[in-house]
């Protein structure tokens, strides 16, 4: 069972290892989409391809990038990720797609959790071994981001690939939106955004807003709150849903 997975490095490039490590253990093939200019990539076997940002963060730009980058692949299972997303298979990456496949599914959306530590994760070790614990985030996280190309003509992804309208190569047309059940056997998308000190996220937050292209603003995509303010309503909403969430 082939798996290709499609990072896209414009922002949390410092998580790109972690991201890069997690999917080769799984035996996938790997290409990071570098958004440049402030760092080139060559990692860890990853394929590599430039990716022209202009330096922004543009969702129009990813979202387009999401549903391009992929075609042409031989791949039986693809999935286009961004560096602070693992996806974790419960019960194994085989067991799982392969019982995708025989079930002629097409395309699969994981159950989302946001995932959290008040410390920084070790860099040389796997992420999904340090940071265990999230809160579930279907609304966001959820995401239909695991199809098969097989099936999947056209991907259709949404802004941020919240939701995505696909077209299969039978020409039927789908929409994966909220009432899309969730994939079971489960796979899980586990987003680490809020892992090491409040203090760390918030600039990462503020650093972010400085960024955003002009798109972004016109249209109120992305953050737009002060780092430390945003960082604390994630927390507030996490805590008293944290559970564990990898065994």
């Amino acid at each position: 069972m082939k798996l290709e997975i499609h990072i896209l490095a414009h922002d949390h490039e410092d998580k790109l290892p972690w991201a890069v490590g997690h999917y080769l253990s799984l035996g996938a093939k790997v290409i990071v989409h570098d958004g440049g200019p402030s760092f080139t990539l060559e990692v860890m076997g990853a394929e590599t391809r430039k990716w022209d940002t202009g330096g922004q963060l543009n969702d129009e730009l990813a979202m387009n990038l999401k549903n391009e980058c992929w075609k042409g692949t031989e791949a039986d299972w693809l999935a286009v990720m961004d560096c602070d997303e693992l996806l974790y298979f419960p019960k194994g990456v085989e067991e799982t797609l392969s019982t995708y496949s025989r079930l002629g599914a097409a395309v699969i959306k994981p159950h989302g959790y946001e995932m959290f530590s008040d410390e920084m994760p070790n860099i040389t070790r796997p992420l999904i071994e340090q940071v265990k614990h999230g809160a579930p985030d279907n609304k966001w996280y959820g995401k239909p981001v695991l199809f098969s190309p097989k099936k999947v003509a056209e991907s259709g992804f949404g802004m941020g690939a919240h939701e995505s309208r696909p077209i299969l190569h039978s020409g039927r047309e789908l929409y994966v939106g909220s009432g899309w059940p969730q994939a079971n056997p489960p796979t899980y998308l586990l987003h680490y955004h809020q892992i090491g000190p409040i203090e760390y996220v918030a600039r990462r937050y503020d650093e972010t807003r400085t960024r955003l292209a002009a798109i972004n603003e016109k249209h109120g995509w992305g953050n737009f709150k002060k780092g430390l303010e945003h960082a604390q309503e994630k927390r507030d909403y996490i805590l008293p849903l944290l559970r564990q969430v990898v065994g």
